[in-house]
């Protein structure tokens, strides 16, 4: 992907962080003062340990930490658990870990002589991240109460302390705590003032569980991604910043060239009502009751797709793990096993529990993107409604997904559990979607003398001179299999003899229906 920067490396800084170099659109302006904010138990200062740490390792950017507050022996340990390895940057000249005081640090910076800034030098540092800027208020050379501007005003000194570290050409990340105190709102105001880059973390607990979150407040001289986006902390690996789902595509992303190509999807069932196949790059939406054979039908679309039309498909799934996905398909004939172990078809099994979209969709992204996945089927559209507690994130997610599918012409199939038992009064209750997709399945149960039977009615084919009659099927080995139009099952009339198929209550046709050139 090619960023608003690409070409002046030297003039950008990649912070190194996983997902937060591609919410500021490659880096930071090399000038840029930084400023990470937040409540306590937010982050603040791994992210500025993360940012000195990926700099030194993966840039060649030797950096300095300083601290008021935490010990370098407990920073050393924290860092540890995330795999990051800073006694032995210590010994290697790369890392400086400074445990000192407000007032130290504010002589330091501007003595002529100022063993800090020599230090750097000396060993050739490019980032400083200092943690707790907002203790400098408690310098003794502030003596009285903190004034926001003018002479010995906590905005004069942080400014000198900045003027001091921008003449060595030093990288300079702060930290403020969010606090509620007179005098903390104060100096947080004054440093956001100064600072070019605000980056905002939060902390909250909803329904028992605890989100986090980031935001680019501001960030001169350079595009950002606006909003809140998600963030979670692994140990081992450090911070992960997700691009909140709403946020539009990259408009950088190379597009195929669209043309309206028909593609049989591979499954005789479906072709065969739809004149022949779907336009490519189509979304198509399976409705119906739980057992009906979405599952089913879903895995013939990926394994036909893959053996016979040599396309990599994907399937998506947060009901059933994928052990469990490859055993019912087993038991109908269906060697799903073949083509995972090929690499031909992916699987992508999230819990429900706990789900954080935006971490869901970038791994979507990601899995998509790395294997070329050219069809994709989403098993259970439900399970998102009843995981999502905010039906508006819901709806954002399935718009992003349609978005992206027809932005790289993926053909993509989504699975919906109707709760409508026999006959259906809509299609997705949780909000309209028939125009938003370009096709629209229906599987259903029919009870006729005392029985169910399965039909398939094609609602809607964009682009196709699809049938508009609805077709009974079975599921046996091989998977979904349509029915002749006339057979009969065990004795029972087949579907053409009755109306109202669709409806709770279909009446059997007691008129013969005439063929036109007999009227």
């Amino acid at each position: 992907m090619k960023t608003a920067y690409e070409g002046t490396a030297d003039k950008v800084v990649q912070t190194g962080i996983c997902g937060l170099d591609e919410l500021l659109l490659g880096g930071i302006p090399r000038s840029n003062v930084i400023l990470v904010e937040g409540t306590t138990g937010t982050g603040k200062t791994l992210l500025g340990t993360e940012f000195i740490y990926r700099g030194i390792t993966e840039f060649n950017e030797p950096g300095i930490i300083v601290v008021f507050e935490v010990s370098p022996d407990k920073l050393i340990r924290d860092a540890a658990s995330m795999g990051w390895e800073l006694a032995a940057l210590q010994e290697q000249h790369k890392l400086q870990i400074i445990f000192t005081s407000p007032s130290v640090l504010d002589q330091e910076l501007q003595a002529v002589d100022s063993l800090l800034l020599e230090t750097a030098s000396e060993m050739g540092a490019r980032r400083i991240f200092i943690d707790g800027i907002g203790l400098l208020r408690r310098s003794p050379l502030m003596i009285g109460a903190i004034t926001a501007a003018g002479p010995g005003s906590y905005r004069e000194t942080l400014q000198q302390l900045l003027e001091g570290l921008d003449r060595v050409h030093l990288t300079t990340m702060l930290s403020h705590e969010i606090g509620t105190s007179p005098d903390t709102l104060m100096t947080l105001e004054s440093a956001g003032a100064l600072a070019d880059t605000i980056i905002r973390l939060r902390r909250t607990l909803f329904n028992r569980r605890i989100l986090r979150s980031v935001e680019i407040v501001k960030s001169r001289g350079q595009g950002y991604d606006h909003g809140e986006h998600s963030l979670e902390i692994v140990d081992g690996k450090g911070l992960q910043m997700f691009r909140r789902v709403q946020a539009p595509l990259r408009l950088t992303l190379a597009q195929p060239t669209s043309k309206a190509r028909r593609s049989a999807i591979g499954v005789e069932a479906l072709d065969t009502l739809l004149g022949g196949g779907i336009l490519d790059g189509s979304t198509t939406m399976v409705v119906g009751l739980s057992g009906v054979g979405k599952t089913v039908l879903g895995t013939q679309i990926l394994r036909q797709g893959a053996i016979n039309l040599n396309l990599k498909g994907l399937l998506i799934s947060l009901d059933e793990h994928p052990a469990q996905i490859v055993r019912n398909a087993e038991t109908i004939g269906l060697d799903l096993q073949a083509q995972i172990d090929n690499g031909t078809i992916h699987v992508l099994f999230d819990s429900p529990q706990e789900l954080n979209i935006d971490v869901h969709f970038a791994k979507i992204v990601r899995t998509i993107e790395e294997h070329n996945i050219q069809r994709m089927v989403i098993d259970g559209m439900t399970s998102y409604s009843t995981a999502l507690v905010d039906q508006g994130v819901y709806r954002d997610f399935f718009h992003a997904l349609v978005a992206y599918s027809k932005h790289r012409l993926m053909t993509t199939f989504f699975s919906y559990e109707n709760p409508e038992f026999l006959g259906l009064s809509s299609f997705m209750p949780d909000f309209p979607v028939s125009s938003i997709v370009d096709n629209i399945i229906l599987l259903s149960l029919v009870e006729i003398n005392s029985s169910l039977r399965r039909c398939l009615t094609v609602v809607k084919s964009r682009g196709s001179k699809h049938e508009i009659d609805s077709r009974e099927y079975v599921i046996g080995q091989g998977g979904i299999t349509l029915l002749p139009f006339d057979e009969q099952v065990a004795s029972v009339q087949p579907l053409s003899k009755y109306s109202g198929i669709l409806s709770r209550a279909p009446s059997r046709l007691t008129v013969p229906v005439l063929p036109l050139n007999k009227i």
